[in-house]
């Protein structure tokens, strides 16, 4: 076998694992325990800091998925235009129960979750980003604190695929260089 067969070759299993890798991801997972619940009815409070970037979102995608311990709380993800729009509104501004503005179903927001079992997922977006919790009901929380568990999935976006692909193929065409 010639050197140029042998690193074309390569290049191709290169490729293939990449592939596989890419598809396959990786996950990571934390908490966040003791959290303090809201004790306003009918208003989000976000956090300080945003929600990390993804500076790769070309080439890499990320999956979030949150739970929580209880239902009785809702946790929503907004861009930080609507955190902005949300927090310059005092509580009470709202007709109790017939808007939907700044809740998980206020159509603005990008994830949403009321229910703490089945929590909530969001692809990760370029851009800035913002969690935050409220009451699901107008009375206050049946405790005081919240428990969070995260886990964040990566995988190989199209650009990716679209690399490795290229990879594979000028392996191939390598391997054929007389």
């Amino acid at each position: 076998m010639r050197k140029q067969e042998k690193v074309g070759y390569g290049l191709v299993a290169l490729s293939l694992v990449l592939v596989v890798v890419g598809s396959i991801g990786f996950t990571t997972t934390g908490e966040i325990n003791d959290l303090p619940t809201p004790n306003v009815p009918e208003k989000t409070f976000f956090g300080d800091e945003p929600i990390p970037e993804n500076g790769f979102s070309t080439f890499i995608t990320a999956e979030l998925t949150l739970t929580w311990d209880r239902n009785d709380i809702y946790v929503v993800i907004v861009d930080e235009d609507e955190k902005s729009r949300c927090e310059s509104q005092p509580p009470g501004l709202f007709n109790e129960g017939t808007t939907t503005a700044c809740t998980p179903y206020d159509a603005d927001v990008l994830a949403a979750g009321n229910n703490g079992d089945e929590g909530l997922a969001w692809d990760v977006q370029p851009g800035v980003h913002y969690a935050g919790i409220g009451t699901v009901e107008n009375t206050l929380p049946a405790g005081t604190e919240v428990n969070m568990t995260y886990s964040v999935h990566l995988q190989a976006g199209f650009v990716s695929y679209f690399l490795f692909a290229l990879i594979g193929v000028a392996g191939l065409a390598y391997s054929r260089v007389e």
